[in-house]
């Protein structure tokens, strides 16, 4: 089975402002936050903004105080008057879109015009457009009801901005035959007409379609039909785990399209649960499956720590390298799943399917996160006193940092609100114990330009990985509340910061080999940060990646950063 994704998949622009309004006036403070009715028609999206104690208030009339938000679909007429006076904020996310149909409906309702409104008459937006166009609105809902009209005097007909266009060209025409003069406005939404079209045009490549969204979300509704015009198999889901992979496993291409309220994490989880089928149809899905676990639960780490620490010995010299490296990658191993497990619990809602890998084997991740201490500690006796203490030391500023996960503390809370504190304290961690601490108390170097070119050419390394992974699940971190940097500085600044700190790795190579310092065979560290711009660029252009491939692209760059320059040195 292949999987072909369409680009226009996902969170339509007006969707992504409003989600994007709703972050940031949770960081204001200004609560409690309610939302008028549903956001957007996607229960994912209700639940990941209860879980940041954003809640749902239809009947909002005896409330006062916090942050009241409008739905994207607008309200009517007499609803805003009534809102207007209420002694909260209020905030209003009406789509953009939707708003320049309300106000042409209203425009031409006073200028004397019969308004047509072709969408479904339940719909929050309908509703809405009809009560901007007062008492000469009226609704169809098909090419049908368009027949049925009674006549009209001054006709003059829009859309709801999700309707299937071809539909509205058809309403449209079979209206001319009967009132030559009418005027029209095609208020259907670019995002949707893109969308349908893009849907069309892919039909004729596939087997069997997918449609991931809302249950009660009207464009999706659309997607689905329009892909059943065809006579293939349509699957109209919510959640990944709605496949059926005994359904699908007879189809060898397969569409994977979404509403436009529909967040990225979940259509890449759709797209995670495909690639799944595929490889059980294969027969190869238990190999994948098992690469799988391996990632997610952290094995490599240590191994990761240990090639660099080899490779850094092969060109500083000295001893003991390799069981400092292993000593400090168990370490880090046991940090990264302790955190992991904790962060975890802090949220209902999971954007990546590694979260709920940690989630459904929280037990054994702790119990990996607790046997790989104890084989750290015991490292750590053998390597003497100063590790033992500076392993002491960093296992309390874990403790210091996570503290905030297992209870309320004002002060280290203040620590994880720094923008990017994570990146910055896992960066950190690895340079310090996986560079410095074995080059200084167990190989006996003085502390000089010379030791520092490892250091800060695998922190500058490591900081582009934390980068790249939160630029690609940008969208779910904000949502679920993850403090990253993207989130604080914005996409398109911390793209050039990814770039520029993958290059620096480059430069730093370049130049300690240039001086003399280095032997040309540690040139081979700059694989890694070429890897991670190439797979940034390659990825921009592709919907929806595997997480798994971002995690293997990640994880990988730190691997051959220790791996190549290790083999290289050592020929």
């Amino acid at each position: 089975m292949s999987v072909i994704v369409a680009k226009t998949a996902g969170f339509c622009w007006g969707v992504r402002r409003a989600v994007d309004s709703v972050v940031t006036e949770i960081k204001k403070g200004e609560g409690p936050f309610r939302v008028y009715g549903p956001l957007v028609h996607n229960p994912q999206v209700i639940e990941a903004l209860k879980d940041r104690g954003v809640g749902m208030s239809s009947e909002p009339w005896d409330e006062s105080g916090g942050t009241l938000f409008l739905r994207t679909h607008g309200v009517t007429v007499e609803e805003r008057e009534r809102l207007n006076e209420l002694p909260l904020k209020l905030k209003d996310l009406t789509c953009p879109r939707v708003g320049r149909a309300l106000g042409i409906a209203g425009k031409m309702s006073r200028k004397g015009y019969d308004v047509i409104i072709f969408g479904d008459p339940g719909h929050h937006e309908v509703k809405a457009i009809l009560s901007s166009a007062g008492s000469s609105g009226m609704v169809v809902a098909s090419v049908a009801d368009a027949k049925r009209l009674p006549d009209l005097k001054n006709p003059f007909l829009l859309s709801q901005t999700t309707q299937n266009c071809e539909e509205f060209s058809e309403i449209l025409d079979i209206l001319k035959k009967r009132w030559p003069g009418i005027e029209s406005s095609n208020t259907i939404c670019d995002s949707t007409a893109r969308r349908q079209t893009e849907l069309r045009e892919l039909l004729g490549r596939v087997d069997a379609v997918v449609v991931v969204g809302g249950s009660n979300s009207a464009n999706t509704r659309r997607l689905a039909s329009i892909a059943g015009e065809t006579g293939l198999p349509v699957f109209r889901i919510e959640r990944h785990d709605e496949l059926d992979a005994g359904l699908l496993k007879p189809y060898r291409r397969v569409l994977l399209s979404a509403g436009a309220s529909t967040p990225g994490w979940s259509i890449r989880k759709v797209r995670e649960r495909l690639l799944e089928i595929q490889g059980e149809s294969t027969g190869a899905g238990w190999i994948r499956n098992v690469f799988r676990n391996l990632i997610f639960s952290g094995v490599h780490i240590p191994f990761i720590a240990l090639v660099i620490a080899l490779a850094q010995g092969e060109t500083l010299g000295g001893t003991g390298w390799g069981a400092a490296g292993l000593a400090a990658g168990l370490l880090l191993w046991s940090f990264t799943n302790f955190t992991a497990v904790l962060e975890c619990r802090r949220v209902t809602m999971t954007s990546q399917k590694r979260q709920e890998f940690i989630r459904a084997h929280e037990r054994v991740m702790l119990l990996l996160a607790g046997f790989s201490f104890l084989g750290s500690v015991t490292l750590s006796f053998h390597l003497g006193t100063a590790w033992l203490l500076w392993t002491a030391v960093a296992t309390l500023f874990c403790f210091l940092y996570a503290l905030p996960l297992l209870k309320k503390s004002q002060f280290f809370d203040l620590l994880r609100a720094i923008p990017g504190s994570r990146e910055i304290m896992f960066t950190l961690a690895w340079s310090f114990l996986v560079c410095i601490l074995p080059a200084v108390s167990l190989a006996g170097l003085d502390f000089s330009l010379k030791l520092l070119i490892w250091p800060v050419s695998l922190a500058f390394l490591f900081f582009s990985r934390s980068l790249f992974l939160d630029l690609v699940d940008l969208q779910g971190d904000a949502l679920l509340g993850m403090d990253t940097l993207p989130l604080h500085l914005g996409a398109i600044r911390c793209r050039k910061i990814l770039l520029s700190s993958a290059s620096a790795v480059v430069l730093v190579q370049v130049s300690a080999v240039l001086m003399g310092k280095f032997p040309p065979c540690a040139l081979g560290f700059v694989a890694a940060p070429v890897l991670l711009i190439w797979a940034y660029i390659h990825l921009e252009n592709e919907s929806f990646p595997s997480e798994l491939s971002v995690r293997v692209i990640s994880d990988g760059s730190l691997l051959i950063a220790g791996l190549i320059p290790y083999l290289l040195c050592s020929l």
